[in-house]
C-alpha cells in the first residue's frame, strides 16, 4: 500500500506492508488526517524530538534511524475486523480514536512508531475499544479536528478557566484557535487573542475572541486595565479593593524560545500562564521577576479519554463552527510540500492529507 514515510528527514511517497492486526485491532482507511506541529518539528529534528521523548520515559516513541508513517490526527473508514473483536461497529462506519495502539510490547503512539504506521497511508491499525462512531452530519474534515481539539480541551480544564477569568490567548496558529473556540464554548470570556499575522487574528474573532491585536506591550497592558487588571505591583496594590476580583489567565501557544518570559512581563499580577506550545529549545526564565508579579506556570501535555470524548462531543453539537480552521488538502505525493508550507508560517492553519 502507499504511504508518505519519513525516512532521514525527508518526506517520500513509498510502498510499504500492508497492516496485521492483533487481538482487538480493526483495520481502517484513514480518509483525512491533520498535519501537527510535532510532525513538522519530528521531519526537521528528529533525533532531538526522539531524545526528548525518551528522556521523559516514553519507551514506545520512534527510532529516527527507522523510517516511520506519521499522521495522528484522523477521521477513518473500518474496512476489517481483526482477531478477537467484538465488531461493535460495522464496516464502513467512520470513526475517531486517540492515537494509542496495543501491541505485543505496550501501548504505541500511532504517527510516532516504527511499528505500527499513521494515516499518512491507505490502511492502519486501531484499538476497537477506543473508537468513536462518527454521526452522518459531522463531515469528515471537521471529525479530524477532534485529537488537536483534545489538546485544547485538556488545557483549558487544567488552566482553571472559571467565569472569574480573563483570558489572553498568545499565538493564533491551530492550538490558540482551539483554545479560543474551547472558550467560548464554555461561555468563558473575555477572550483576547494576540498574533502578528492578521489573517490569524481574523480567524481568532471567527473562533470566539472578543478582541485580537498583534503583539505589542501597549495593546495588552490597556485591554488588561479595562478589565480592572494591573501589569504593574504598585497599580495593583492600590486598586486592591480586599474582594475576589477577575482573574488574569494566559496561554502560551507559540512555543518559541523568550514566551514565557514576555507573557510574564506583559501579563498582570498573579497571571495564571499554561503553557501549550512546545518549545524544543532550551529557554530563560527570570524567577525574580516572576516571583515579584506571583505569576504561576502550568505546563500541560495531550488530555484523558474522557476529554477526548468531550473534544468530540463539542464538535458533534455543531458541525460548522470548527471547520474554517480547514485551510488546505493535499495527497499523499504532496505532505512533503504541505510541511514545508506550514513550516514556513503565514495564513495556512490546519492542513489535511487524503491518503486515498
Amino acid at each position: 500500500m502507499k504511504a508518505a514515510v519519513l525516512d532521514q528527514g525527508r518526506m517520500r511517497l513509498a510502498d510499504i506492508d500492508e497492516p496485521r492486526p492483533g487481538d482487538g485491532h480493526v483495520i481502517v482507511q484513514p480518509i483525512v488526517c491533520g498535519v501537527c506541529g510535532s510532525d513538522l518539528h519530528a521531519r526537521d529534528h528528529a533525533d532531538h524530538l526522539c531524545d526528548l521523548l525518551h528522556r521523559a520515559g516514553f519507551r514506545g516513541f520512534m527510532d529516527p534511524e527507522q523510517p516511520v508513517v506519521m499522521g495522528h490526527e484522523y477521521c477513518a473508514e473500518i474496512v476489517e475486523h481483526g482477531p478477537a473483536t467484538g465488531r461493535t461497529l460495522p464496516r464502513g462506519q467512520r470513526v475517531v480514536a486517540m492515537p494509542f495502539l496495543t501491541g505485543t510490547d505496550g501501548v504505541e503512539l500511532i504517527g510516532y512508531s516504527n511499528r505500527f504506521n499513521g494515516a499518512f497511508a491507505e490502511r492502519m491499525l486501531l484499538d476497537e475499544a477506543a473508537l468513536i462512531a462518527v454521526p452522518d452530519d459531522v463531515d469528515s474534515e471537521v471529525a479530524a479536528l477532534t485529537e488537536p481539539l483534545a489538546v485544547a480541551v485538556h488545557a483549558v480544564a487544567q488552566a482553571g478557566a472559571d467565569a472569574d477569568g480573563c483570558f489572553a490567548v498568545h499565538g493564533c496558529g491551530p492550538v490558540g484557535l482551539f483554545v479560543i473556540a474551547r472558550l467560548r464554548a464554555l461561555g468563558l470570556g473575555p477572550i483576547l487573542a494576540i498574533d502578528p499575522v492578521a489573517a490569524r487574528r481574523e480567524m481568532a474573532g471567527r473562533m470566539g475572541a472578543d478582541h485580537a491585536i498583534a503583539p505589542g506591550r501597549e495593546a495588552q497592558e490597556r485591554w488588561w486595565r479595562e478589565q480592572g487588571l494591573y501589569l504593574g505591583l504598585s497599580d495593583t496594590v492600590a486598586a486592591a479593593s480586599g474582594g475576589a476580583g477577575k482573574r488574569a489567565v494566559a496561554f502560551e501557544c507559540v512555543g518559541r524560545p523568550g514566551m514565557l518570559r514576555a507573557i510574564a512581563e506583559d501579563s498582570p499580577v498573579g497571571t495564571v500562564i499554561t503553557v501549550v506550545g512546545t518549545c524544543m529549545e532550551t529557554d530563560m526564565l527570570e524567577p525574580a521577576l516572576m516571583i515579584q508579579k506571583a505569576i504561576q506556570l502550568r505546563f500541560v501535555f495531550a488530555y484523558s479519554a474522557e476529554e477526548f470524548a468531550q473534544a468530540f462531543a463539542m464538535i458533534a453539537a455543531d458541525p460548522a463552527r470548527l471547520k474554517p480552521l480547514v485551510t488546505g488538502q493535499v495527497g499523499l505525493g504532496d505532505v512533503d510540500a504541505a510541511f514545508s508550507a506550514l513550516t514556513a508560517g503565514g495564513e495556512q492553519v490546519k492542513m489535511l492529507v487524503r491518503p486515498n
